[in-house]
């Protein structure tokens, strides 16, 4: 498996160009439903009348409740920010590594398994996957901005929290609660449920912002959360009660770069919390039970404030503003959390103020004018949000483009200074002793491998396999070797038993090495290769490849291997180094 350190390759051109493409055709599209729109209302055709009620659903007779129209804007200026920050320049060849194998390494199996053809289909196609998601996310902010009453802004609140739940366990690997570490202070359970509570609130009727009710439900569900983050803060293990647990936030937000003035006060508290970890703790969960306890019980506006602050507080000091760091996809739960509970503060008017009605030519040309811009905008949005994403996720299925091969081998194959390859002698899966001195002659292409791991070790050494038949009469210059890096399934029988599963048995040029565990630990530190032996699943250890002159020394590298969400193209890089190399 991949380690935690693979490279973040930058994509940022590629995935500018592809959202710049669809920008332009969706662009092109509203433009034309503009005009169509307003040469229908220059003939005042019925469709402004029935069709404009459902697109807009903006009530004749009431203006929004100014609380629900500050949620609504809150939130789709949120999903808005998520869908660029989605478009960094990192995030295409960075989202699984950065992203989604964290919450599969800290999770149980059958999350992994629920994950990996999401990982498989973005590492086919890193580019068009980013670009998918960041429509999605920006065209649903646009549809929520633009509001209403109607079926599509009903439409679009229940895709909105679809959409959450996709993210929240996709994503977010639920909330980040599978992890030992997940807490007040870190988000959990999750800044997207609270995206979906927002949505299920503008959901509501009217009327219960006019009532009361909806303040009542948003202060409720903050007080909630705040209680469970009281939980969480308490009951984790003992991890947040140790100067590394209760810590880690602080120290993560003062290594950020970022101006004294915010960078200080962090590394002042993580100081704090590494000295005095439980009292720092206790201080967290008593003002999260404190707080939470008095907003259950009353609205008043220093009540609500205080929410408030300890939100800000949280953002700021733990979550470092949440988007700080490069790979953020998202600002956090405290400030969307945050924005919900502002909508519950009393000094919101409740009245709703009536419309104004014009008639006449006055009347027409709002209409006309609002019809053909309503019309472009929304055009716009479902382009973003819904056609678009469609047409890239039709294309997922496809082989591996370049831009995967790049990014799953952090930059594909690069040269290295010259140096001697480690010697070692190991037992080969025919018991052959296998040297470095008894390679010597042949350009050899070194990996490491797990004779049980069932996701990329077979996808790399079939891969192999296939550079090795392409290479003809030139494949008698080349040794193929691995090295076992299970130190649990370290025998002759072991390697012999993944060789012959895996077709590998007719290559005269195949050597699957093993070996006694602390010697092997020892050739593969000196090739930087890092092993992890979790409590349940399989082992984790990086993947790199060498490729070794007949001389003995080491000539070309490449970081990753192959992913298992790769089968073409990987054989090509391989067998076309291969060939540079011996000429």
């Amino acid at each position: 498996m991949p380690g935690a350190d693979t490279p973040i390759v930058d994509l940022g051109s590629q995935l500018l160009a592809l959202l710049l493409i669809t920008l332009a055709w969706v662009a092109l599209a509203a433009l034309i439903a503009g005009a169509g729109f307003w040469i229908l209302a220059s003939r005042d055709r019925p469709v402004l009348r029935g069709g404009g009620e459902i697109l807009f659903a903006s009530s004749a007779s009431r203006a929004e409740p100014r609380a629900r129209k500050f949620l609504r804007v809150a939130f789709g200026v949120l999903w808005i920010v998520d869908g660029l920050l989605q478009a960094q320049p990192k995030m295409p060849g960075g989202f699984v590594g950065d992203i989604l194998e964290p919450g599969v390494a800290s999770g149980p199996v059958w999350f992994g398994d629920l994950v990996a053809p999401i990982a498989r289909a973005w590492t086919r196609h890193p580019v068009a996957a980013d670009a998918a998601t960041v429509w999605t996310q920006v065209g649903l902010g646009l549809l929520i901005l633009i509001g209403g009453r109607g079926l599509l802004a009903k439409a679009t609140l229940w895709a909105s929290i679809l959409w959450s739940a996709v993210v929240w366990a996709i994503g977010e690997a639920f909330g980040g609660l599978l992890a030992a570490g997940a807490s007040w202070l870190s988000g959990a359970p999750g800044a997207v449920l609270v995206y979906a509570a927002a949505a299920g609130l503008l959901l509501a009727p009217w009327e219960w912002w006019d009532s009361g009710r909806a303040a009542t439900v948003a202060r409720r569900f903050t007080a909630s959360w705040l209680l469970l983050g009281a939980v969480l803060q308490a009951v984790r293990g003992e991890r947040l009660w140790t100067p590394a647990g209760i810590s880690r936030m602080f120290v993560d937000g003062a290594g950020m770069s970022q101006p004294a003035v915010f960078a200080r006060p962090i590394a002042r508290l993580a100081t704090l919390a590494i000295d005095h970890p439980a009292a720092v703790n206790v201080t967290i969960i008593v003002l999260l039970v404190v707080v939470a306890m008095a907003l259950w019980l009353t609205c008043r506006t220093p009540i609500v404030a205080a929410a408030l602050l300890l939100c800000a507080a949280t953002w700021w000091l733990a979550q470092d503003f949440g988007v700080l760091g490069g790979t953020a996809t998202d600002p956090n739960a405290a400030l969307p959390l945050g924005l919900l509970l502002a909508s519950a503060l009393p000094s919101w008017s409740t009245a709703s103020e009536s419309t104004v009605v014009t008639s006449g030519v006055a009347r027409r040309g709002s209409v006309r004018i609002r019809a053909s811009v309503g019309a472009g905008l929304v055009t716009l949005a479902v382009g973003l949000s819904l056609v678009v994403p469609l047409v890239l996720t039709s294309t997922l299925g496809r082989p591996a483009d370049a831009a995967a091969v790049a990014a799953d081998s952090a930059g594909g194959l690069r040269r290295i200074p010259p140096r001697p390859a480690v010697d070692f002698t190991l037992t080969d899966q025919r018991g052959h002793q296998v040297s470095t001195s008894s390679l010597t002659g042949k350009l050899v292409v070194l990996t490491f491998l797990d004779p049980v791991c069932t996701s990329d070790c077979p996808l790399i050494a079939n891969q192999l396999a296939i550079a090795d038949r392409e290479l003809g009469s030139l494949a008698q210059q080349v040794e193929f070797v691995a090295i076992d890096t299970n130190p649990m399934f370290h025998f002759v029988s072991d390697v012999d038993a993944f060789t012959q599963s895996h077709g590998l048995g007719g290559f005269a040029n195949w050597h699957f090495l093993c070996g006694v565990p602390d010697t092997v630990e020892g050739v593969l530190a000196a090739y930087g290769i890092s092993v992890v032996v979790p409590a349940v699943g399989m082992i984790q250890h990086s993947e790199a490849m060498y490729f070794i002159t007949a001389d003995g020394r080491q000539a070309a590298y490449l970081d990753d291997g192959a992913g298992v969400q790769l089968t073409e193209t990987y054989a090509d890089q391989v067998r076309d180094e291969i060939r540079s190399l011996l000429k």
